[in-house]
């Protein structure tokens, strides 16, 4: 492979190594130590006991985890999972001080306007709000991040390699490195718009700047020029056995997405879309069961503008300014420029269809970047005050103090908490009946995880209308009666699903309550004829459901004695 134009030297991976260092240290002493809210009891769960997760299902997600869990010997489940989540933030943070280093090389000047940037970019990243909460919990997001940084500088290393002549290997790693990361999360989709738009631009302007060398005739020019449109694959280093690697390098990862049907087939506790047949598998990795929020075009510029006030937050508007010091670096490099803009506008158009609680974690690829324009606005500005560049490092406790506070879990037993709390004055096989994500999620970890209460079964409300919930309850409480038939997963779109679940809600109940002790949480006891037939009573942090004939006298004979 051709060199770089100015390599990498010996500190500058020394101080790239600091830089992991220093943010993998500082998400430990933070990091949560057991399950937290959204998905991390579920993910926890399926890495444990090889599950399949909620779509696109993360088969890659889920087998590291379950080689982390294994390996490492520190702490419970939970903790190292979240110690897996701190790793690939922290592999991130070091990505980001390499990709600002090599832009911010191009033009040789002292190691104080490289070096110095890029530490404080990458670690501006590390303390940003939405980037920190990732890395001290169990979530997917952190090794997106991972990827995306790391496909950057593949494509910068590849650049670099046409400076002389073309060399299809970054090109062979890209291929490979997009891959791996669809059989993780599709947020990486992302890049590709831009990483297309990257190649083809940066082959096309290298080749007009090689004709610009050549003279000759008008004749000649025109022949020059069909000549080069015919060989555009080869003058790209595109040539047939080219592609034909990169196509078999790019589907090569994608077999890992055969866990999923493979692992469905042996009914796993947490078995969610059961995609073992095809039409169920194409469903669970498209995430057809969820659906977009395509709005308006004035919603939609609303909903983008309320968006970007997520960027001050993440870096405090100060940090934010300074990434407007990076315009005159793009003023020479226009397709670097539009690479990241088409990132940027990528992002914002899949991430404004939604109305979720956690939009913000969408955004992270675009936080990235941003962070790296702040290094290289950093970087230009300490050519013109080079002695103010040994002030720069200071700029990052503004992050850290900020965020902090909000970031801190390392006392955060909530999650953990709530479900006990929900577990612990349980009667002996109680069904729960839970709403949601919210209640489940945590139970999932306590029972299926470390095994508490195994004999009470978690039935939740939302997926009531889900066949594959229903019998992943039958697989571990076979004495639960279900009376109703099933519905196939893709047909549910023809159903109306609140009455599908509120009928199944009450058939259960009805065939198993004189047999099984019932207890619902917040949003089941408001559902269709749970208030009307039954009496609902506080044990712990749910209610318990009686006759609505019970008196009260008798129910304080029945629990208390007396």
């Amino acid at each position: 492979m051709v060199k770089n134009k100015e390599p990498f030297k010996t500190k500058d991976y020394i101080f790239g190594i600091f830089v992991f260092f220093v943010s993998f240290g500082i998400y430990l002493h933070t990091l949560t130590p057991t399950i937290g809210f959204h998905d991390s009891g579920e993910l926890i769960t399926c890495a444990w006991t090889l599950g399949i997760a909620h779509p696109p299902g993360y088969p890659l997600y889920t087998l590291l985890g379950k080689v982390f869990i294994t390996l490492i010997p520190i702490g419970n489940i939970a903790f190292r999972m979240n110690m897996e989540s701190a790793l690939f933030a922290s592999l991130a943070v070091m990505m980001v001080y390499f990709i600002t280093l090599k832009l911010s090389t191009r033009a040789p000047e002292h190691q104080s306007t490289r070096i110095i940037p890029s530490l404080v970019a990458s670690l501006t990243l590390a303390f940003s709000l939405t980037f920190w909460e990732q890395a001290v919990i169990a979530e997917k997001y952190t090794l997106n991040a991972f990827f995306a940084t790391l496909i950057i500088f593949i494509l910068l290393k590849w650049q670099d390699s046409r400076l002389k002549t073309p060399d299809p290997r970054p090109l062979y790693l890209f291929s490979f490195i997009l891959s791996l990361s669809f059989t993780h999360h599709f947020q990486t989709i992302y890049l590709v718009p831009a990483s297309i738009f990257f190649i083809l631009a940066m082959s096309f302007q290298n080749r007009i700047k090689a004709q610009k060398k050549k003279r000759g005739t008008f004749i000649l020019k025109i022949k020059s020029h069909i000549l080069n449109l015919i060989n555009l694959p080869y003058r790209m280093g595109l040539s047939p056995s080219t592609i034909l690697k990169m196509f078999l390098l790019f589907f090569l990862p994608l077999f890992l997405w055969t866990y999923l049907p493979l692992r469905a087939g042996q009914n796993p506790i947490l078995n969610w879309g059961d995609p073992k047949t095809l039409d169920n598998f194409i469903i669970h990795i498209l995430a057809k069961s969820y659906t977009g929020y395509f709005s308006s075009v004035k919603e939609s510029i609303i909903r983008f503008s309320s968006h970007l006030n997520f960027f001050s937050l993440q870096f405090s508007k100060y940090i934010l300014w300074i990434s407007l010091f990076s315009i005159p670096f793009f003023l020479k490099r226009k397709v670097l420029f539009l690479f990241f803009l088409l990132i940027f506008i990528v992002n914002s158009l899949h991430s404004i269809r939604y109305t979720i609680v956690n939009i913000c974690d969408y955004y992270i690829p675009s936080f990235i970047l941003t962070s790296i324009l702040i290094g290289l606005g950093l970087s230009l500005f300490a050519r013109f005050i080079p002695f103010l560049s040994f002030f720069l490092p200071f700029l990052i406790l503004l992050p850290l103090h900020l965020n902090h506070f909000q970031n801190n879990r390392a006392r955060f037993f909530y999650s953990y908490d709530y479900g006990m709390n929900i577990l612990r004055p349980l009667k002996k096989e109680a069904i729960i009946l839970c709403y949601g994500d919210y209640d489940a999620f945590s139970l999932y970890y306590l029972q299926y995880g470390e095994e508490r209460r195994n004999d009470t079964s978690n039935l939740v409300w939302m997926f009531l209308g889900c066949d594959w919930h229903i019998e992943a309850i039958k697989k571990s409480h076979p004495n639960i009666a279900f009376p109703f038939n099933p519905i196939p997963y893709k047909e549910l779109k023809y159903y109306n699903l609140g009455e599908v679940i509120n009928e199944r809600l009450n058939g259960i109940i009805t065939s198993n309550f004189e047999k099984f002790p019932f207890y619902v949480g917040p949003g089941v006891d408001r559902e269709r004829g749970i208030r009307e037939n039954f009496l609902l009573l506080p044990e712990g942090a749910f209610f318990r459901l009686f006759s609505k004939y019970l008196d009260k006298k008798r129910w304080l004979i029945v629990n208390y004695g007396a």
